[in-house]
């Protein structure tokens, strides 16, 4: 009987890992390239070292069934005579992907719920493979903020009648239990925003209805960091869009200065959009809150029993 009981708990854990860290990615507009989120994590790797083996990395693809519409519709209109068809491809995916999203909150199987599956499968894995009490560093891009801040707002509310949070949560997650609050996401230590277009979908209301997930209360503790280009026509800073993003906004960085000579020179730049994953003030961050976290948790392990530590990246 304890062989067998050894034989089948050997069998539970396989293709499980522990970490310290997980770092999810998710990409912004346009066709996601699966390379999206390497040079944030070869940045990690190199700076890193052997430390680089506390940490799981995944990427988050949350707008991925939008996209074969969206092409449809593009390959459509090339047949009229247009310009700047790589500019309009690029807006077409910007706004599509959130509006098509917004469309349809309320509806079962919708857009809106099935971003946030994509979310919730991606977060169930790392939990299953990584733990249910790893702290969580998200980055994500572009559209991907918007997505993400609406995963987030859902489950933070104690009920909501749309999305996968709708009727308490999906099945067989015993609301309060470890799992529960790893996929509502309350191990969540830093989010990065990069280049967000959150304003270009509520400027039109007031101040006080333009309201920011809970980054401090209700159980949740992390830094949201957001950078911007100031060229970019897309990226946008977010703590001056209301009361409520200003609180939970931990801090808006120009990842370049207005008074370099590239950027005044530049005006308005569609390609500035893309260039968020390179740019060096966000590895520079990043490396440095990923080693902090690592102290902590290290200082944490002394404390507790040691435990065998296997991890990968995916």
């Amino acid at each position: 009987m304890v062989r067998q009981s050894e034989a089948l708990q050997q069998k539970k854990n396989q293709g499980r890992i522990m970490a310290d860290i997980i770092i999810l990615a998710a990409p912004g507009m346009g066709a996601v390239d699966s390379d999206f989120a390497e040079p944030v994590f070869k940045t990690l790797r190199e700076g890193l070292g052997e430390d680089w083996s506390r940490i799981y990395c995944d990427t988050l693809v949350c707008q991925e069934h939008l996209q074969p519409s969206i092409e449809r519709v593009f390959e459509g209109m090339q047949k009229r005579d247009m310009e700047f068809l790589r500019a309009r491809k690029f807006m077409l995916y910007g706004m599509a992907e959130s509006a098509a999203q917004l469309a349809d909150v309320q509806q079962h199987g919708g857009n809106y719920e099935k971003s946030q599956e994509a979310i919730y499968k991606v977060l169930d894995q790392a939990s299953k493979r990584a733990g249910e009490n790893t702290p969580v560093i998200l980055i994500s891009h572009s559209v991907s903020c918007v997505t993400l801040s609406n995963y987030l707002w859902d489950a933070q509310r104690p009920s909501v009648n749309h999305g996968i949070w709708r009727d308490g949560g999906p099945r067989g997650v015993h609301k309060g239990s470890a799992r529960d609050l790893f996929l509502r996401l309350k191990t969540l230590s830093y989010w990065y925003t990069l280049g967000p277009t959150n304003p270009l979908w509520c400027a039109g209301l007031s101040r006080d209805q333009i309201q920011a997930v809970i980054s401090e209360t209700r159980g949740y503790r992390f830094q949201w960091k957001n950078f911007y280009h100031p060229d970019d026509l897309f990226g946008w800073p977010l703590k001056p869009l209301s009361p409520s993003y200003n609180q939970a906004v931990y801090r808006d960085y120009e990842t370049v200065p207005l008074t370099d000579w590239r950027s005044a020179n530049g005006g308005p730049q569609l390609g500035a959009h893309g260039g968020y994953w390179t740019a060096p003030i966000v590895h520079e961050k990043l490396l440095a809150d990923v080693r902090e976290l690592l102290e902590k948790q290290a200082r944490r392990r002394v404390r507790t029993p040691a435990r065998t530590r296997a991890a990968a990246t995916v």
